[in-house]
């Protein structure tokens, strides 16, 4: 019980991370309420749960804005990308599945499939935008490697990105867990699985070792 209280305790951590993780929700979404800055706030997001399992970072609040004001340039025009295709894929969905134009349902499976894909890259553009300083192109052509190399754990960053916001809003006894975590619980589960992956691309086995300052091909971190 004692080892538990402890500072360094696995409880007063959880606890600590917890209240990270709310810290950032809330942060995200008020900084995506402007919607062309929600890239930034994504990525913003991102790193700071990638520091919380590098065990640095200079507080949550001070961390997000710093890097949020750092990955406007980078993470906006990704963002735009995957919202315009988005879009483009929810109207053709309301078309079809409203019957206006007398398409037939089959050609949602593609729509589905594209979804997929959109998912899959976004999954790991935000954390390569806010962790590494690429082109658009390159952020874009590294995330499906990356979702391609990585497959099952692509599918279930996905999962975690759809199903436990639905449930967390759908569910009514959780709905307070929505507003709280909402955004910020399916990131840090996801970086359990992209960390091993962001750790073997800049040559760091161990999750304590200092980090390159260079990131892959030369490009520099952030």
């Amino acid at each position: 019980m004692k080892n538990m209280l402890d500072l360094d305790g696995p409880l007063v951590r959880a606890l600590s991370d917890l209240n990270t993780l709310v810290i950032l929700n809330i942060l995200t979404a008020l900084f995506c309420i402007p919607v062309i800055t929600a890239g930034a706030s994504v990525a913003a997001m991102h790193y700071v749960i990638m520091e919380m399992f590098e065990n640095r970072g200079d507080g949550a609040a001070r961390e997000f804005w710093k890097r949020f004001k750092e990955n406007l340039g980078n993470a906006t025009p990704v963002w735009l990308i995957l919202l315009a295709a988005a879009i483009f894929i929810y109207v053709d969905c309301r078309i079809i599945m409203g019957g206006q134009m007398g398409l037939p349902r089959a050609m949602l499976v593609p729509l589905y499939i594209g979804a997929f894909i959109e998912a899959s890259i976004a999954v790991y553009a935000f954390p390569l935008t806010a962790r590494f300083v690429y082109s658009t192109g390159a952020t874009f052509k590294n995330s499906a490697i990356l979702a391609v190399a990585n497959f099952p754990r692509t599918v279930l960053m996905v999962l975690y990105h759809v199903i436990m916001p639905y449930l967390l809003f759908n569910v009514s006894r959780l709905l307070p867990l929505f507003f709280l975590v909402g955004i910020s619980l399916p990131a840090y589960f996801s970086a359990l699985l992209y960390m091993p992956v962001i750790r073997k691309m800049i040559g760091e086995p161990e999750p304590d070792e200092d980090m390159p300052e260079d990131g892959p091909d030369g490009e520099e971190f952030l």
